[in-house]
């Protein structure tokens, strides 16, 4: 008897702890949510959230007719984990050793993703509990990763869907459209001027963490929508674009150039049609390529232009009246300013030049003894002055980053061979945009327009927020100058130094030029030189505008 009463007793007794145990439970949970709701919530979001920052899609980027050139895709990008990357034993039994998953996880997707073992093992041994590891990845790199992380059951690993840029036509308008970087920052062309237009807001979305290290997304975190996206349409033709590239490609391939630089514009808006440069690369894959790469030569190559300079200046001396095409010149195949002696382009000893010429001659046949002539004639201040006028020595404006200026000296530091030299094209340093647009005045009848590239800019809705239209910058010679200048660039083509541009049905208008090429520390290379060409088609009622500039070419 006495047994029995002390276990009652004994039972009563656990019974009256086990009741108290779970009294003090439920008043502590009563507690933390009638009175500490507020400080447990705060401190259970610190213990268990992490941010996630992620690139939003881009708005697209068009040509003139809506092809596409730019756009965003969805791809796979990879984190971690690091408190839920932790050694686990290779099998149920638990007398097998416990393996170093972050070791084994390191080893097996370095090569994959063209990353070190180290550097993923520094990764996976961090702290916190997001970390981005590998991100907008290839999908055929993305599968390989998945399918590593399966097979070997690596935890701590997971995949979130983020945008990345894809251009469409690869390596085509590459220095005009840009790239974009990992940091969703624009780099070159477009993609920089317009960063802030093209670029979606910034995502942040909250990861949940439970106890266990097992994670909870909500929904607007695993999908991105593509919205609110601003577009961009180019002035550009993709189907010239793609001639374009690719006669710059045919053209690097047989002269074995050490590069290249190609416009088309309309010479009566302003509008560029097609722009090329070389090297070139492709923007999906830029960093495949060196920096130097990523310039367009367009826009920032500094060259002295030689000849395709001639018909400027031949403008500035109409424009002054000291001549006409039938005005006489004498040719004497050489011409002696100061301490300087300037040979025709085909000099030879015993060559005496050709005697009295017309100044049509002088440009159909590109005679420098004429040029010199008109240039000292012309004088420093003149030269100069109509130079600024023609847009030289600054840049044109267009809507893209790293125009440079050119060199134009200043009249008053000029000495009589610096004016004769400058009237054949060299002395003065350009870019070919800036020869193109002053040879567009030319073809259009006198007037200096800005180049632009951005037709318009679409919002959301619909609605055209921004578009490019004509502006003229000044008239710069009268449409009689213009047309007489029209007239002497066609014969160029049609029986002087330009018959390799001549296509049969097409009046085409157009100047060659060749000019030593300028060192970087002064002076000029030891032979090298920079052909180009430039003109527009047809001659009479220019509808196309054209500058080819070929740097060091060593084949025909």
């Amino acid at each position: 008897m006495m047994n029995m009463r002390e276990n009652k007793k004994r039972y009563a007794f656990l019974y009256g702890i086990i009741l108290l145990l779970f009294c003090g439970v439920v008043l502590r949970l009563a507690w933390l949510q009638l009175w500490d709701s507020e400080r447990l919530t705060k401190l259970s979001e610190q213990q268990v959230t992490a941010d996630i920052t992620r690139k939003n899609p881009r708005g697209k980027i068009l040509d003139r007719d809506g092809e596409e050139l730019a756009v965003s895709i969805m791809t796979s990008s990879l984190y971690v984990d690091p408190v839920e990357m932790v050694d686990t034993l290779k099998g149920k039994k638990q007398k097998e050793p416990i393996r170093d998953v972050k070791r084994l996880g390191a080893d097996l997707l370095a090569p994959v993703l063209d990353m070190s073992a180290e550097e993923l093992y520094d990764l996976f041994s961090s702290e916190g509990r997001f970390l981005w590891v590998k991100r907008t990845m290839e999908p055929k790199v993305a599968e390989e990763v998945k399918k590593i992380i399966a097979d070997n059951k690596l935890p701590g690993l997971h995949f979130l869907e983020e945008s990345k840029r894809y251009y469409t036509k690869k390596g085509a308008a590459a220095h005009v459209l840009g790239f974009v970087g990992t940091d969703d920052i624009g780099w070159g062309g477009i993609e920089y001027t317009l960063n802030t237009v093209l670029s979606g807001a910034e995502s942040r979305h909250e990861a949940l963490f439970n106890a266990l290290g097992g994670q909870m997304l909500n929904e607007d975190a695993k999908t991105q929508k593509q919205e609110n996206l601003f577009s961009v349409y180019l002035t550009l033709d993709s189907k010239m674009q793609y001639v374009l590239e690719d006669a710059m490609e045919d053209a690097i391939k047989r002269t074995k150039a050490k590069g290249a630089a190609a416009i088309i514009m309309d010479p009566y808006t302003g509008e560029i049609l097609g722009m090329s440069s070389r090297p070139t690369f492709d923007p999906n894959k830029y960093g495949n390529y060196s920096p130097e790469t990523w310039s367009n030569k367009t826009i920032s190559m500094i060259y002295e232009p030689g000849s395709v300079f001639k018909p400027i200046v031949a403008c500035m001396g109409m424009a002054e009246q000291l001549i006409t095409p039938d005005t006489i010149f004498q040719d004497d195949g050489k011409i002696q300013i100061a301490d300087r002696t300037i040979h025709n382009w085909d000099y030879k000893w015993e060559y005496k030049g050709k005697g009295k010429i017309p100044f049509s001659e002088v440009i159909k046949h590109s005679v420098n003894t004429g040029m010199v002539q008109l240039g000292m004639e012309l004088g420093a201040h003149r030269l100069t002055n109509y130079s600024k006028l023609f847009g030289f020595g600054e840049p044109t404006g267009i809507e893209l980053p790293g125009e440079e200026s050119g060199i134009l000296y200043k009249a008053e530091d000029m000495y009589k061979p610096d004016v004769a030299t400058m009237a054949i094209g060299q002395g003065i340093a350009v870019t070919p945009i800036q020869i193109l647009r002053a040879i567009c005045a030319i073809a259009n009848g006198g007037e200096l327009l800005q180049p632009y590239i951005i037709k318009k800019i679409v919002a959301p809705n619909g609605d055209v927020v921004r578009e490019g239209e004509k502006k003229v910058i000044r008239q710069v010679i009268s449409k009689d100058t213009a047309s007489k200048m029209r007239d002497m660039m066609e014969q160029v083509v049609s029986g002087g130094g330009g018959q390799s541009a001549a296509i049969k049905g097409y009046r085409i208008a157009g100047k060659t030029g060749t000019a030593e090429r300028l060192a970087e520390k002064g002076g000029y290379e030891k032979d090298k030189y920079i052909a180009s060409f430039v003109g527009f088609v047809p001659a009479d009622k220019p509808k196309y505008a054209m500058l080819v500039m070929i740097d060091t070419p060593q084949g025909a």
